[in-house]
């Protein structure tokens, strides 16, 4: 089933097999997708992906990127740039979505739901502390959040995502952790919910009925790779159906691994089902399942100096054959091979490249 075409509203892809966003911070310092980015997303469209998401983009150059490098979706200029992805990718065979993002309490001049300090970046670099966002800031941040989304529609996308996960600023707002307001965006979970919520239906004001939004959503963030938001399928039936009401049509599940549990201490089949196949099970939407699809270390492991090797997709394919999971989305291991959906279809899994970190170095530097 992996790789037969599948539909969903107007979103119709060759197979089920998505790119996952993936920051690769490559743009110019003003925030401009390169000819090499559309290069990038090509190349793995031409090798048959059906849906290919790009990396987060900053939503504004206010508060929403943490470096100069990421790319962006605001002025004309970027996203006349983000047209020719587009239009590469579509050229290519492939669907397309752009990932709406702001990194709220990690950005370069961060905000968050409270005032605080944040951890230092991965190489040690500190980070500024963060400041508690007040009512413009929410005024501005939905602001940006509409006019990417319109902007997303105008230059042909077939539909965007927004990234909600990974301690970003709308995760930041679900954990209790980064949370700590008294108004009526902290405290319960109907509360946190709240500016999320918002951001979704602005976004859905937006595009207009029909258009494709995908929500991106995860337990884990960066400063807390262990963080458990949802701590059982109650807490993540509340989420996943506001989703639902708010406007969003698909939910990206990104886990540590596609495979792993979510609740491992229910009994029997509640205890070996996935966050995909819960998500799946307690909503009425369709689902992406992402983590650890053909590599073998975990997002927190991939970056170290520890050496990735190729694993059997075969666990990660029973997740859509059992109904677990609508759609796959392959992240690293497609840096290492953009030529993944034909060599695990058509070869063996075991004529993969491993990814290797030294690949982020540049955009055409991997196997074509």
């Amino acid at each position: 089933m992996v790789f037969e075409p599948w539909e969903a509203g107007r979103l119709r892809l060759r197979n089920r097999i998505v790119m996952a966003p993936m920051t690769r911070r490559m743009a110019g310092e003003d925030g401009i997708a390169t000819e090499a980015s559309v290069r990038y997303y090509a190349r793995r469209a031409r090798h048959e992906v059906g849906l290919v998401i790009s990396e987060g983009t900053g939503i504004d150059g206010t508060h929403a990127y943490d470096t100069l490098t990421v790319p962006r979706f605001e002025t004309d200029a970027q996203i006349a740039a983000w047209g020719r992805v587009v239009a590469a990718v579509h050229e290519a065979g492939g669907a397309f979505a752009p990932q709406l993002w702001h990194c709220g309490r990690l950005a370069a001049d961060p905000i968050g739901p409270s005032a605080g300090e944040v951890p230092p970046k991965r190489d040690g670099t500190p980070r500024p502390p963060v400041r508690a966002m007040e009512r413009d800031d929410f005024d501005q941040v939905l602001g940006a959040y509409r006019h990417a989304a319109s902007k997303a529609v105008e230059i042909g996308c077939d539909a965007l995502e927004i990234h909600g996960a990974h301690g970003y600023l709308l995760d930041s707002f679900l954990s209790e952790a980064t949370n700590e307001r008294t108004d009526d965006y902290g405290g319960s979970l109907e509360n946190r919910m709240r500016f999320p919520l918002e951001v979704a239906r602005v976004v859905r004001e937006s595009v207009g009925a029909g258009f494709p939004v995908i929500h991106r959503f995860s337990q884990w963030q960066l400063a807390d790779y262990a963080e458990v938001k949802f701590r059982d399928p109650d807490a993540l039936a509340v989420w996943v159906n506001a989703l639902a009401d708010a406007g969003v049509d698909i939910l990206h599940v990104s886990t540590r691994s596609a495979t792993d549990p979510a609740f491992p201490e229910l009994d029997g089949e509640d205890g070996a089902r996935t966050l995909a196949g819960w998500t799946r099970k307690l909503g009425r939407l369709p689902v992406i399942a992402v983590g650890k699809v053909t590599t073998t270390l975990t997002m927190d492991r991939a970056y170290g100096e520890e050496e990735d090797e190729v694993t059997d997709p075969a666990p990660a394919f029973d997740l859509i054959e059992r109904g677990e999971a609508d759609l796959l989305a392959v992240g690293r291991a497609l840096i290492a091979n953009p030529d993944w959906v034909p060599v695990v279809r058509d070869g063996d899994w075991r004529d993969l490249a491993r990814f290797d970190k030294g690949l982020l170095e540049t955009l055409d530097g991997e196997r074509s």
